[in-house]
């Protein structure tokens, strides 16, 4: 009921379109409307919702995708270049709070007397709420990734500075520290792990990632916190270390079964972000670099049966993509990469790269929020690069992605030795389609160690090099980036609707408002 409210504050313009004479409550209410939405409608819809927006074409078609060169567009560089538009921050930023009062309308649902019993009859009132705070910490954790230090909410904490969502109490919510939204994070999930009751369902119907499995949803919580405790590792390794050993012995995810996934329909109305991007337009490609490593033209694995799976020929037509009409072909020769942050890439007939492959473009592609192999390459690296985990990682990727088992037996068994390397290679590999989280990696890390890098020359293939009419050309980047951009600016319009808590922030970021301040847990 609040959400007009709170997107008011936070994001109007500068004419606004509420003024402090309006009766609150009026504006909110809607006559022609229930007073009360089940839980299980809200959910349903507030996953979509979260996931539409995170991996659409701009939040990451023009923005991770290519910053981790897993795609390359075709019609201009400068996004790949680091030169992002505003309204994508804009958007990461106002879309997660508009999402996050959703859920937090079904927590204050199931937690009050009066509406919790109807709440009930779609689900078990404690599991509702466990699954709403372990979206909640996904979304939030995700933010502060992006930004650094932001607004931030948690139901089971009274710190006075998590202000977020609370309009009752503040109009213009404080900036909560990486540092302490990361501690609450990793408290809210292993809270929420522990009041899921596994007899009983989360939702009986509306649960687009688990079908209400109450079990599942308690693998995710505990997969979620070794993500978030491996990113503390460098910084702060007794608390990762504990809060690592925690999950594991309360269960996280053994196997593919147990991936998290944002399920989508075959219709345009309800159909994944990508399809609806390609609906009209044949923006992006799939990036050399990546085509590369998996052609085993870089890295130290060899060809990569995976690659027939994640990309098509280049000599496939995007209609014939979309329509699922062409042979898949096991030729290394027909895959073929748009080069990175090429300047001339609109010269490029589309016959001389490959695009995404029917497995991505479909309107039913479920987007992974996270999956079996990063938690089998997160349990290597926790354990010195353990090879059997490191084989299991790469193994469940494979297996995910369709490749049949015979080669997947082989390519495992030719696998280097698991070093740091080898590792968060194949990590990166595992990622593809996850591209938010595989640039909180490399940040971490350094990984993979494959990308083109600022000031690096580029040789193109023959074919697109008579296309274009040169032979190479050098990566540059945006103003005084040698590497990737270590976070996103906060959006413009919070120097105007809470200058003060933003001004705070900033001043605690090394270089400001900048893509070259780094995250506290960016020490690589």
């Amino acid at each position: 009921m609040k959400k007009i409210l709170i997107v008011a504050l936070m994001f109007a313009s500068a004419t606004g379109f509420i003024s402090c004479s309006e009766d609150i409550d009026n504006l909110n209410a809607n006559p022609n409307a229930p007073e009360f939405v089940l839980p299980n409608t809200i959910f349903n819809s507030a996953t979509k919702q979260y996931t539409d927006f995170l991996r659409d074409d701009f939040n990451s078609g023009r923005l991770s995708l290519p910053w981790m060169q897993y795609w390359g567009q075709n019609a201009y560089a400068d996004e790949d270049r680091y030169l992002y538009r505003e309204t994508t921050a804009e958007s990461l930023y106002r879309n997660t709070y508009l999402v996050a009062t959703e859920f937090k309308s079904i927590i204050d649902i199931n937690v009050d007397p009066e509406t919790a019993v109807q709440a009930s009859a779609v689900g078990n009132n404690q599991n509702q709420i466990a699954a709403s705070r372990i979206m909640l910490s996904y979304m939030f954790h995700r933010l502060t990734d992006f930004f650094g230090d932001v607004p931030y909410y948690s139901y089971g904490s009274d710190d006075p500075e998590f202000e977020a969502l609370n309009i009752d109490e503040s109009f213009s919510p404080r900036f909560a520290s990486q540092e302490k939204i990361y501690a609450d994070i990793l408290k809210e999930l292993r809270e929420s792990a522990d009041m899921i009751n596994t007899s009983e369902d989360v939702f009986s119907t509306g649960d687009n990632i688990y079908g209400g499995d109450a079990t599942k949803w308690k693998k995710f919580a505990n997969s979620l916190i070794l993500r978030v405790a491996n990113r503390l590792k460098e910084v702060d390794p007794s608390t990762a270390n504990s809060a690592i050993s925690a999950a594991i012995t309360s269960g996280v995810f053994t196997s593919n079964a147990d991936n998290a996934v944002q399920a989508y329909d075959v219709t345009n109305t309800n159909a994944s972000p990508f399809w609806q991007a390609f609906l009209d337009r044949t923006d992006f490609a799939v990036a050399k670099p990546f085509v590369d490593l998996l052609k085993g033209e870089t890295g130290s694995f060899g060809p990569d049966p995976r690659l027939f799976q994640m990309a098509a020929p280049k000599s496939v037509a995007i209609a014939d993509i979309k329509a699922d009409n062409y042979e898949v072909s096991e030729d290394y020769a027909d895959y073929v990469g748009i080069p990175y942050a090429f300047p001339l890439a609109n010269t490029l007939p589309f016959t001389t790269y490959s695009f995404p492959s029917s497995n991505i473009l479909r309107p039913d592609f479920g987007e992974v929020l996270m999956e079996y192999a990063e938690v089998s390459f997160i349990l290597s690296e926790n354990n010195g690069w353990n090879q059997a985990q490191y084989e299991d990682g790469v193994r469940a990727s494979m297996t995910r992605w369709g490749v049949p088992a015979a080669e997947v037996d082989a390519f495992v068994t030719a696998l280097p030795a698991a070093t740091e390397e080898t590792v968060l290679n194949q990590k990166y590999v595992g990622l593809y389609m996850q591209p938010h989280e595989a640039y909180s990696e490399y940040r971490r890390t350094g990984f993979p160690s494959t990308i083109v890098l600022p000031g690096e020359t580029i040789t193109l293939p023959a074919e697109q090099a008579a296309a274009a009419e040169v032979d190479d050309y050098i990566f540059e980047p945006g103003p005084d980036v040698t590497d990737l951009p270590f976070r996103l600016r906060y959006p413009q319009i919070l120097q105007t609707l809470n200058g003060a808590n933003r001004a705070e922030a900033v001043s605690g970021l090394s270089n400001g408002d900048t893509i070259l301040s780094k995250l506290f847990w960016d020490v690589n």
